[in-house]
């Protein structure tokens, strides 16, 4: 079950784009998806396993290209999106059948990569100290097509014409800078 994403959501989520478009909002605005943890999503701790995460991340981001306004045209064209680098903080668990939030957005992106961010969260309780965050994630990801990586200002292009990437946070240029020294140590091993 652990491909159900992969199998019946996402490809579910194309066609839906085909017959009723989700609602558009803005290249740089968050998407966010209500959820539930399921009985298949779970370990033996009985929490949201680790895998089923990044699950439902790729769902998050798909449906996140699809409220932009970039799934069809990607699809038409035959881009791939295709994942580099995910830094995931898990801080509290999903439980079984506990409902949460998957917020995705689009933080920036240069000639190569867009970067996102990704942020489980819970219901908090009103009056508690609890922000409610079970995990955040940062994502750097593109689309390929068969002559190669397409250009995210050329992905921008088509939906927000004009649209130019925010500054990366200093804080997301650092992991850049330390997920590109692991390839390159790795490729001396």
């Amino acid at each position: 079950m652990s491909h159900f994403n992969s199998f019946v959501r996402i490809p579910a989520l194309a066609l839906r784009q085909r017959i009723r478009p989700l609602p558009r909002i803005g290249v740089l605005d968050e998407d966010c998806l209500a959820m539930r943890v399921r009985p298949l999503d779970i370990d033996f701790n009985l929490h949201l396993n680790n895998a089923r995460y990044l699950s439902l991340m790729d769902y998050g981001r798909m449906h996140l290209i699809a409220a932009i306004g970039a799934l069809d045209p990607a699809l038409r064209a035959r881009w791939m999106p295709l994942v580099g680098s995910i830094f995931i903080t898990y801080r509290r668990s999903l439980n079984l059948f506990a409902p949460f939030t998957l917020a995705s957005r689009i933080l920036c992106w240069d000639e190569k990569w867009f970067y996102m961010e990704q942020v489980f969260r819970t219901p908090t309780t009103p009056g508690s100290d609890t922000d409610g965050l079970a995990a955040i994630a940062w994502v750097k990801g593109l689309f390929r097509a068969k002559t190669g990586n397409v250009a995210p200002q050329q992905i921008v292009h088509l939906v927000a014409p004009g649209l130019a990437s925010p500054l990366m946070p200093e804080s997301l240029a650092q992991w850049n800078t330390l997920t590109r020294e692991k390839l390159v140590q790795a490729d001396g091993l």
